[in-house]
């Protein structure tokens, strides 16, 4: 894995003001991307690892503490940062990456690269989880979401499938493969 990428988020989350524990969580969810998409990338799918890793580890940019009081979702928040920022390759990846995302077809995500930094989002928390577990920890989190986030696992389940077919490792694997 390039540290150069992982250097340039982290000089996002310092100007953005990250909290540690969304700095932990972004970093997993970009590593967890960057193996996914090159797991991709090597089974013969034109993927742009770096922008996939990229946008997975700014996919929460909107959370920053300097966005406090502005109403819209984070995702969307995301997005706007990312496009202000120059990086037009992850605006949809991040504007797509919520865990309800998937029940909505103006936000679900629709290309490979888009279901990787969901995905990633859905199976890193602090830690590799499971969907299910992932999704327990979010509902916990943010109590009005939890119905929304019911009705999404089977699609995230769905999703994980796809990206991991015909992959040399299955999700079980993942977390042995971040090195």
């Amino acid at each position: 894995m390039s540290t150069d990428l992982e250097a340039l988020a982290e000089s996002y989350f310092r100007r953005y003001a990250y909290p540690d524990f969304l700095r932990a969580h972004s970093l997993l969810v970009g590593r967890i991307a960057r193996v996914l998409a090159g797991a991709r990338s090597a089974a013969g799918d034109d993927v742009d690892i770096e922008a996939i890793g990229l946008a997975a580890y700014l996919h929460d940019i909107g959370r920053s503490p300097l966005l406090a009081g502005d109403v819209r979702e984070h995702n969307e928040l995301s997005a706007l940062v990312l496009a202000a920022e120059g990086l037009r390759e992850c605006v949809e990846l991040a504007r797509r990456h919520p865990v309800y995302a998937v029940l909505d077809p103006h936000t679900a995500p629709r290309t490979l690269a888009e279901r990787i930094v969901y995905l990633a989002d859905r199976r890193g928390g602090r830690e590799v989880l499971t969907i299910e577990e992932r999704s327990a920890e979010v509902a916990a989190r943010h109590p009005r979401y939890a119905a929304e986030i019911d009705r999404s696992t089977p699609v995230a389940r769905a999703i994980e499938r796809e990206v991991f077919a015909g992959l040399p490792f299955g999700p079980d694997e993942l977390g042995a493969h971040l090195g």
